[in-house]
């Protein structure tokens, strides 16, 4: 099925966007809480400082045989760099044994660990400027190897900014890790939902293209849908049939009129028969009109067919004897026709249906060319049939509406433009095909494809 380029991205695609730009701008709109929170909370951001600072160091601790030991290659560079008067850290072992420090001055003054640890005192905190962000000290406990140790910390300011990576582990802690795998999983949920919701309307989009207004067992199967498809789908079908129940009675309506007409013009003709040769104008114009009613009681009769009766066929014998029915009537008008059959040309299909496409085919042929025109029919391989002459042919402005009924390519008076109508419901009727050019000649080409006989499995 051919979609329109303009069309809509699918309703899993906008779904997905809407709510991967929801989800985006919640982590944004809660990355902006945090951050506001941390940096304005000066309470809060001080003992962050504290804690992770002192965590920081604890890292650079490793235990050995002798108790733990401080690496200094892993101490963080801002105790090393343009600010180190600003920075200071000390860490202390039980029994109040320094094993690393900078600036340990500042602590001393400030730390209520100034000669041994406290080992009732896990953590201390103390705010040494109530006016400016950062001036802070504190300290920890923690176990390195499964012995105590104490860090203690300060900076007065913060110049290195320092502050930003503790923002930063604030929202990897608060924001990504939690809600990262929560929108994933909203994500993925929302795909299969909908997904799985809009399976019954894939399915009827599936069922779409067999569905026949005239035949009232296929329509749209509503179950499994979601309510609002489903009412939509149930609203289609009632359409369908009110459109079935239309369509049946515009086609008995014309068969009954052929059917009224018929009769009253065979009379007519009989009429016109036993008189004067001045009359003979006026019994042309009655058996053009008895061809018309003869036609549309054969396009009214295909219409009404659901399923052909296919059975195997020889399309060249019917080509065949077409070209012997028409033969006489061609060499009245100086037309030529000429038969080329190609092996295999077996079909299956209903015969009746078969021989009036090729019938209106050659008949169309003959009105609508000049005289000395050749008409070629090919017959084969595989069900196929190709009519073509080296007529004046057909502008392709005229071959959209060429097959439907009471359009016509030429300017000619002959004919009602039925016969091209019945050459198409005849190979619609097999769920064939046809097309519409023009000969090597520059004259008009049908194409019709029927379907191949497929022989019986031994």
């Amino acid at each position: 099925m051919k979609l329109p380029t303009t069309i809509r991205p699918s309703l899993v695609r906008i779904i997905t966007w809407r709510l991967a730009i929801t989800s985006v701008l919640a982590m944004l709109l809660q990355v902006g809480i945090v951050v506001a929170r941390a940096y304005l909370n000066e309470d809060d951001l001080n003992r962050s400082y504290v804690m992770r600072e002192a965590r920081t160091l604890f890292q650079a601790v490793r235990p050995t045989p002798r108790g733990p030991l401080l690496k200094p290659d892993l101490v963080p560079p801002h105790y090393a760099g343009q600010h180190t008067d600003v920075y200071a850290f000390r860490m202390l072992l039980e029994d109040g044994k320094i094993i690393g420090a900078h600036n340990s001055s500042m602590l001393m003054e400030l730390s209520p660990w100034r000669d041994r640890p406290s080992r009732t005192q896990d953590l201390w905190l103390l705010d040494l400027d109530l006016e400016r962000k950062l001036y802070v000290a504190g300290g920890l406990r923690q176990k390195v190897g499964g012995k105590d140790v104490w860090v203690e910390v300060a900076t007065r300011g913060d110049p290195d900014r320092v502050y930003l990576g503790i923002i930063a582990a604030e929202v990897l802690d608060d924001v990504w890790m939690p809600m990262i795998p929560l929108i994933v999983l909203t994500l993925g949920v929302a795909v299969l939902s909908v997904r799985q919701s809009l399976a019954g309307v894939v399915n009827a989009a599936r069922q779409a293209q067999d569905i026949s207004p005239l035949d009232e067992t296929k329509r749209f199967d509503v179950s499994g849908m979601p309510r609002e498809a489903a009412i939509f789908a149930s609203a289609i079908n009632e359409l369908l049939g009110r459109v079935g129940n239309l369509v049946r009675a515009q086609r008995m309506f014309i068969a009954r009129a052929a059917h009224e007409l018929r009769t009253p013009l065979a009379v007519m003709t009989l009429e016109l028969d036993r008189g004067e040769p001045h009359v003979e104008r006026l019994r042309e114009d009655v058996r053009g009109m008895s061809d018309t009613v003869d036609r549309l009681l054969t396009l009214a009769r295909l219409e009404t067919i659901e399923t052909p009766d296919a059975t195997e066929l020889d399309v060249g014998e019917i080509a065949s004897e077409m070209i012997d029915r028409l033969k006489d009537w061609a060499l009245r008008t100086q037309h030529r026709l000429a038969l080329q059959v190609c092996e295999p040309t077996c079909a299956s299909g209903d015969a009746a249906a078969i021989r009036e496409a090729l019938r209106n085919l050659i008949e169309n042929a003959i009105r609508h060319t000049p005289p000395g025109t050749e008409i070629k029919v090919t017959v084969g391989p595989a069900g196929s049939i190709v009519v073509e002459d080296n007529g004046p042919g057909v502008t392709a402005e005229a071959i959209p509406d060429l097959l439907q009924p009471f359009k016509k390519g030429s300017t000619s008076n002959e004919g009602a433009g039925l016969g091209l109508a019945i050459v198409k419901q005849a190979v619609e009727l097999h769920h064939g095909h046809i097309e519409v050019g023009r000969s090597i000649s520059g004259g008009a080409k049908f194409s019709l494809t029927f379907p191949q006989h497929q022989p019986a499995a031994a």
